[in-house]
């Protein structure tokens, strides 16, 4: 806002605020910053997640496209561990959809937070066609939570229509993090 001010003369001058104080200066502040940081911290195309290692390799080495079966990779404060993979002939008689193929997952989830985690929804599979794999009703489906601190083997069944390389991907039902993505080759 402007300041009207009289001289000994009788003249009157506006004074106006300094650019700093004024509220546009501020916001195009902000939108600089914003943008300055974004900048930055994205625009990586990276495979989600951050892989566990237990021994001590160079931090050099390029993160691999997906992560295989057996590697420990960290989601915010969740660690899952692909254990397996493999195809089954269970059928579920009351299903109504009858898929060519049904692959068996099994993984394990080790919850760093502070509440619990429901698991079995928090992962993703799509087929090699890029389409995503509707789940499928085996034997020991997980459908439950882990208490914060510690950790489950999950099982999760899902249908598909040919074989051939899965991407499965893993990340907590409520995350902003990017999911950890990994490719299995079904034969």
């Amino acid at each position: 806002m402007s300041k009207k001010i009289k001289d000994e003369n009788g003249n009157v001058y506006v004074q106006k605020k300094p650019f700093y104080k004024r509220v546009w200066f501020w916001i195009l502040a902000i939108i600089v910053v914003i943008g300055v940081g974004g900048a930055i911290g994205g625009g990586t195309d990276d495979n989600g997640g951050t892989k566990v290692s237990s021994s001590k390799t160079s931090s050099k080495k390029a993160t691999p496209k997906y992560y295989k079966l057996g590697d420990t990779v960290k989601v915010g404060d969740v660690t899952y561990t692909l254990k397996s993979v493999e195809t089954t002939q269970e059928r579920n008689e009351f299903e109504d959809e009858k898929p060519a193929n049904v692959i068996k997952v099994v993984y394990h989830v080790k919850n760093n937070s502070d509440d619990d985690l429901p698991v079995g929804a928090d992962l993703d599979a799509y087929d090699a066609d890029n389409n995503k794999m509707k789940t499928y009703p085996v034997d020991g489906v997980t459908m439950d939570a882990v208490a914060a601190g510690k950790e489950m083997d999950v099982t999760e069944g899902f249908g598909l229509k040919k074989l051939g390389k899965v991407e499965l991907q893993f990340a907590p039902l409520v995350s902003i993090k990017k999911a950890a993505k990994f490719q299995i080759d079904v034969k």
